[in-house]
């Protein structure tokens, strides 16, 4: 992810789509749920839908800055022990930080 959001070794991304209609719930559970997230959720924007030809990132619509050149990708960042909802027809990643997850500490 291009910015400063620069994640230490050791932190994990949950990966989630939600293909329903309707907004879904998650709650961390054990040492995760004391733990600072950042979301990421991508959704269609504009009027048609998931026939969209553009996207948005947590409600911000998102557009190339050149022809080579990725805008930055901004979090929303959650407090700690905070519900994660996925809207519907959403991707979403969520970065928990600090986590010193031993799997992704080293390459």
């Amino acid at each position: 992810m291009t910015g400063s959001h620069n994640y230490v070794r050791g932190s994990i991304t949950l990966y989630i789509i939600n293909l329903h209609r309707s907004r879904k719930k998650i709650k961390l559970a054990g040492t995760l749920r004391d733990k600072i997230v950042h979301q990421y959720l991508l959704q269609p924007y504009g009027k048609d839908g998931l026939h969209s030809k553009s996207v948005q990132l947590n409600g911000q619509p998102l557009a190339m800055v050149d022809d080579g050149t990725l805008p930055e990708l901004k979090p929303r960042p959650l407090r700690a022990g905070r519900t994660l909802v996925i809207p519907p027809l959403t991707m979403s990643f969520y970065v928990v930080k600090n986590v010193n997850a031993l799997a992704c500490r080293y390459r």
